[in-house]
């Protein structure tokens, strides 16, 4: 002989006065009787019944009493019934939103696998703003419009808020990932001149390296590939008090914008405020800011942040002495950076950016990098 256990699988759509009038059934027993014995005004019952009225944690206390199954049992008939009325409303807003799902390359966030993939477009709606963190999409210009980031961007290729935004929230989410130190601006110090080592090492493992120094220090270091209608190169921000974070793209991918690019958001972090908002964008005025971001104070900000990576890459005497040989030749250039510690393709970018080299010059020295 079997024994078939069937499981009690409630449909969430139907208000629980319904199972609680097949309950009463069961029993044999009638509205009237139900309000004699629990003490239950027979008005209640029926408006529980008929779905105008919630069951309380005291009336399911009551039932428990009364009929036998276990108030959890009733309030977890309301509760989830409550959660589906809600999600049904919620989902007739969000209908209206659908078209949003057009202003986003969704094809990019998918293959890089930021976001699910969804036949239903409301679902898959609802998986991108489970990725921005926001409930619809009145909500993003609200939360992002107060992000404090420090970003470096190329004019060459379009801009899209939308993109930008979806770059910088994948870092944020690989940053909240990382255990970090409470941040500590002397132990960063001196993480930024450990990590001019690892600028000799393939990026694979000097990437693993790179992260376990910054995050002993409180900073969480994520590289995140660039996307589509995105040309930002790095972003540097405070995801509290205790936590900064750089985020970086790899675009060039060449040892050297990497290098420039990580000591550059590392000089946001030491130099400037925990709450400001730095974009090095040419001259134009923040994508992500109605407000005109290039002020006299921020483009000094600036150039303060590249003055501080490059005299890190390399300390400002020893490269005057370097350049007043005027010797720019490939070996020359890589007795230099061996002496430095540091790849020559980073002298060779300083060199270039500082008009000693043309920009086609020596790039046989650069390192590629690639995720």
């Amino acid at each position: 002989m079997t024994n078939q256990h069937s499981e009690f699988n409630p449909d969430y759509s139907y208000h629980p006065g319904i199972f609680l009038e097949e309950e009463l059934e069961v029993k044999g027993m009638t509205q009237a009787e139900l309000a004699k014995r629990s003490g239950i005004t027979a008005k209640t019952i029926n408006s529980i019944i008929k779905g105008s009225a919630s069951i309380s944690s005291e009336t399911a206390v009551i039932l428990e009493c009364v009929l036998g199954k276990s108030a959890s049992y009733w309030l977890g008939l309301d509760s989830q019934y409550q959660i589906h009325k809600a999600k049904v409303e919620n989902d007739e807003l969000l209908s209206k939103e659908i078209s949003f799902l057009d202003e986003l390359d969704l094809k990019c966030l998918i293959k890089e696998r930021w976001i699910e993939q969804f036949t239903d477009r409301l679902e898959q709606l609802k998986e991108l703003y489970r990725f921005f963190g926001v409930a619809s999409k009145k909500q993003i210009p609200q939360v992002w419009s107060q992000l404090e980031v420090s970003y470096r961007t190329s004019e060459k290729f379009q801009q899209s808020h939308l993109h930008i935004l979806a770059w910088l929230r994948r870092g944020e989410l690989l940053a909240h990932q990382i255990k970090c130190s409470p941040f500590d601006a002397k132990k960063f110090k001196d993480a930024l001149l450990n990590c001019r080592k690892l600028t000799v090492e393939e990026f694979s493992d000097m990437r693993i390296k790179l992260q376990e120094i910054c995050a002993e220090a409180g900073v969480a270091v994520v590289c995140v590939p660039e996307i589509k209608k995105v040309s930002t190169s790095g972003a540097a921000r405070w995801l509290d008090k205790n936590k900064a974070m750089i985020q970086l793209s790899l675009r060039g991918k060449r040892d050297d914008k990497f290098w420039f690019n990580f000591y550059h958001e590392a000089g946001h972090i030491l130099l400037h405020g925990r709450k400001e908002q730095f974009i090095d964008n040419n001259g134009k005025a923040n994508p992500l800011s109605e407000d005109s971001y290039h002020t006299e104070e921020n483009r000094f900000k600036e150039k303060e942040a590249d003055e501080f990576a490059a005299n890190y890459l390399i300390p400002r005497k020893d490269f005057s002495l370097f350049v007043s040989n005027s010797d720019f030749s490939e070996s020359s250039i890589c007795q230099f950076a061996k002496t430095q510690g540091i790849a020559p393709g980073i002298v060779v970018g300083q060199l270039q950016s500082r008009g000693y080299l043309d920009w086609s010059q020596l790039n046989n020295l650069k390192k590629k990098y690639d995720f």
